[in-house]
């Protein structure tokens, strides 16, 4: 991941861990990016998410992936923190993947993009 450090680069958010079997959100704030310049997403729908395994690996059915109906994705009422919804099928267990969210147009008309990484854990018991 070249590049991560440099002050127009920020790194990677870590995002908080999965469980193997699990359906959950994970969001991002963007308050001190876009909210800081006035700036905000105009819809969920502007957002396009990217998942791949952080091993490089092809991603199968068996990987993480957006959760669709079974957990919607969403945008809170201030236009700044997005929460996407994942399913992690067991087969996701003990991997890693980079995530990149890209807003295609803010209210501003940027294009933002922001990068996070979230690993899958075994399904406990």
């Amino acid at each position: 991941m070249s590049g991560y450090g440099h002050k127009l680069v920020p790194p990677p958010v870590w995002w908080p861990a999965m469980r193997a079997g699990e359906t959950d959100g994970r969001y991002l704030d963007t308050t001190p990016d876009l909210g800081a310049v006035g700036d905000t997403i105009l819809g969920i729908n502007t957002v396009t998410v990217t998942i791949v395994r952080a091993d490089g690996e092809a991603i199968t059915d068996q990987d993480l992936q957006e959760a669709g109906t079974a957990w919607p994705n969403t945008l809170d009422e201030t236009g700044l923190i997005p929460t996407i919804g994942l399913i992690a099928p067991t087969g996701a267990a003990g991997v890693t993947y980079a995530i990149t969210l890209t807003v295609n147009g803010t209210a501003q008309g940027r294009v933002f993009i922001r990068d996070t990484v979230l690993t899958v854990a075994a399904t406990l018991g």
